[in-house]
């Protein structure tokens, strides 16, 4: 087991892997009473064709969000969130395009809480009538979101963006797919993606190290599981520009919402490590549209917008930049977001200060125990590493360095998505 810190702060934590590959952190806080733990694997909504020990697999879109609701029910009939509950701790779990996770947050047991985690987790009980179950409910799912004008967006968005990355679909999967599930489908994902060697487990809080490693290591059926480590997930062609470049959606709303997304391609930036492309669209983002940034101060002034966001997504060989607004000056706003786009330029001191403030918000943020977890977690997604001595990274940007980025930076591939009131449509 390795002891390093964050840093050079005063939180340890320690690492190991067990011999089926699975990536074990442990991160003790000395002054918290409460722990968090994830234990996650490197399998999305994206994961649909991929090969393992020379068998070629397609399983039905929407299988990895499938499993995750399935993985809640167990062979002894116990359930899961009841068994958490009544030993006062919280569980969850969620799906992305790229990964799966389970989690739990308490203060109590974490011993007891920690191992059922890896009992329920590594025990899948698919049955056909468990799995006929729960396509019903999934369906009600699926037509929820389409009715939340916020995810309508979201998945027209990408819809828009992408040609061929499977990411297009919604993580769901259409009512369609989801009948198509079979009990053979989970668990070819299952074996494949659920494997120790494609997972991670990361605990932070207040716990014994000592106690927790013998717990993990001795754990009968985690360690029973053999490690597999040929998986090859299909690889997808994918065109620089945008597939299309406009769509309107209608629901029932008053105030027209907004989605600007911009697709960049990362190949432009082979010169920048992956850390330092994600550091520096950071800071360009923080300079264009971030709190001190001059378009802020215009779309607040003027009234442009009763409020808006903007996120950075990597999918694939891509990042996104995804500004999302509510406003009745649709026009104006968007017409803002095309001139401050146009020409970027930063200067060595607001480079230095926008530095400043991030070290502030990596020193404050070692003390949150579930921020610091998560942090973990989206490093080993991101990167298949963890970055420990993130500090030391930002104080090496540097202004040569970002406007070598900026030359590469193409943001003319844009795309618009807008959701107007339901009674629009036919006016």
């Amino acid at each position: 087991m390795e002891h390093k810190n964050f840093n050079n702060l005063d939180q340890d934590f320690y690492t190991f892997t067990l011999k089926n590959g699975l990536k074990v952190y442990l991160v003790p806080y000395k002054n918290q009473n409460n722990y968090y733990a994830v234990l996650g694997c490197k399998y999305g909504s994206g994961d649909i064709e991929f090969k393992v020990n020379n068998e070629d697999i397609k399983t039905p879109l929407g299988t990895a969000h499938f499993l995750e609701h399935k993985m809640f029910e167990t062979e002894s009939g116990i359930d899961p969130f009841k068994f958490f509950s009544e030993s006062g701790v919280n569980t969850n779990a969620s799906t992305t395009f790229n990964n799966t996770r389970y989690y739990i947050w308490g203060v109590n047991d974490i011993e007891k809480n920690l191992s059922y985690l890896l009992d329920f987790v590594y025990t899948p009980y698919f049955t056909d009538s468990n799995v006929e179950k729960e396509k019903g409910i999934i369906k009600e799912e699926i037509l929820m979101y389409e009715d939340d004008p916020e995810w309508a967006m979201d998945d027209e968005m990408r819809k828009n963006l992408f040609y061929n990355l499977p990411i297009r679909e919604k993580i769901a999967g259409t009512v369609e797919s989801v009948y198509s599930i079979t009990k053979e489908d989970l668990h070819h994902a299952y074996n494949t993606f659920y494997n120790p060697n494609n997972m991670v487990l990361i605990i932070g809080g207040n716990f014994k190290v000592k106690e927790i490693e013998k717990l993990i290591k001795n754990h009968k059926i985690l360690n029973s599981i053999k490690k597999i480590d040929n998986i090859k997930r299909k690889e997808y062609k994918e065109p620089i520009d945008v597939k299309e470049e406009y769509k309107v959606l209608y629901r029932n709303i008053k105030i027209p919402k907004i989605r600007y997304s911009i697709k960049i391609n990362k190949k432009r930036f082979k010169d920048f490590s992956e850390i330092e492309q994600n550091m520096y669209l950071g800071i360009v983002m923080s300079n264009l549209f971030g709190q001190t940034s001059d378009f802020k101060e215009i779309v607040t002034n003027e009234r442009l917008t009763s409020g808006f966001y903007i996120e950075k997504n990597t999918f694939g060989d891509y990042f996104t930049l995804d500004i999302t607004a509510e406003s009745d000056k649709a026009d104006m706003f968007i017409d803002e977001i095309k001139k401050t786009i146009k020409k970027i330029i930063i200067k060595k001191d607001e480079l230095e200060r926008i530095k400043k403030v991030w070290i502030a918000s990596e020193i404050r943020m070692i003390d949150n125990v579930e921020v610091t977890v998560d942090n973990i977690f989206s490093d080993y997604i991101m990167y298949d590493n963890i970055y420990t001595n993130r500090i030391d990274y930002i104080k090496k940007l540097n202004i040569k360095r970002l406007n070598k980025f900026i030359d590469n930076l193409d943001l003319s591939n844009q795309s618009l998505v807008m959701v107007l009131p339901i009674e629009e449509q036919n006016s």
